[in-house]
């Protein structure tokens, strides 16, 4: 029997080896064909690969830019790996409800106004207060919902008078503890209209707009809202004496019926004025940080 080397001797005795110029013709096709798709494939994982490290390093300088550094993104890597999900203050239920019934009270220094009539805007007034006060809140894990409604908007449309104002939020406060049944305190932000003497308090050189908490004693609610108005008093004069002018009740009058200011819909519900007309936007917001640190630690005892 033939073993293999022999087989192969026969065979290459028997036929040529060298291929017909159709032959390699062909097949020089062939191979080329398959280099070209070969380097196509390697070209298409190199930029699949370029791109993806690029990402990856934007992904870093992110974490690194917002987070302050290669251990801060070590601790939040592995708490994201081994901490139980949880909801973000925006994502979860709101427990304060801030609104405005005087929406678009301005400040004297902010805008083109020599008088205290004049002192009303459009864009910069006393939402961007009530903005900010959710903003450090929510920076705080103490979810807010600031109404974006405009009240005078709405007057305007229905052509009311501006002495209906509290009819208008009322409908929006409604609506908001309809919607939102975690909703525990509710702020109605004003700005004073008195002169900036009063309205100031100026610790090491720097202004902060004193705040004043009003109470109306013809709510349903009156006695839990006396009370709320006044544990934030307390607290803010702790945090910063003098900057709080205290708490005004409002009375009923025969002649003149009062409204509740819509207290009567909340247990925790307040008026209050923060500053006054002749205020500027950094001494409101000044307040507001300490406003917010108040109504953490309140928060913070409720939840105890």
């Amino acid at each position: 029997m033939q073993d293999e080397k022999e087989i192969i001797r026969l065979i290459k005795e028997s036929y040529p080896l060298e291929p017909g110029k159709e032959f390699v013709s062909a097949t020089g096709q062939v191979l080329k064909k398959a280099a070209r798709q070969k380097r196509s494939r390697l070209q298409y994982k190199s930029r699949i690969l370029t791109s993806l490290g690029i990402t990856l390093c934007a992904i870093l300088a992110s974490w690194l830019f917002f987070f302050d550094g290669t251990v801060t993104v070590k601790h939040n890597l592995a708490s994201f790996m081994t901490e139980p999900f949880s909801l973000t203050a925006e994502q979860e239920e709101p427990s304060i409800y801030i609104y405005h019934s005087h929406d678009k009270e301005s400040f004297i220094p902010e805008i083109s106004a020599n008088q205290s009539s004049q002192a009303f805007d459009d864009s910069t007034n006393i939402t961007l207060v009530g903005e900010r006060l959710q903003q450090l809140l929510n920076e705080k894990g103490v979810n807010v919902i600031h109404e974006q409604k405009s009240v005078s908007d709405v007057l305007d449309k229905r052509k009311w008078s501006f002495d209906k104002s509290y009819l208008v939020s009322r409908e929006q406060f409604k609506e908001a503890l309809k919607d939102h049944k975690n909703i525990e305190m509710a702020l109605d932000i004003h700005r004073d209209s008195r002169k900036k003497p009063e309205t100031t308090l100026d610790v090491n050189n720097k202004g902060y707009a004193r705040m004043m908490f009003i109470v109306s004693k013809s709510s349903s609610n009156f006695e839990e809202n006396l009370r709320f108005a006044k544990q934030l008093n307390e607290k803010v004069e702790k945090k910063l004496p003098g900057l709080s002018t205290g708490v005004l009740v409002k009375f009923k009058d025969k002649q003149n019926e009062q409204s509740t200011y819509n207290q009567d819909l909340l247990n925790q519900s307040v008026l209050m004025n923060v500053g006054g007309v002749e205020n500027s936007i950094e001494e409101e917001y000044r307040t507001i940080e300490v406003l917010a640190e108040v109504i953490e630690d309140i928060m913070k005892q409720a939840s105890q």
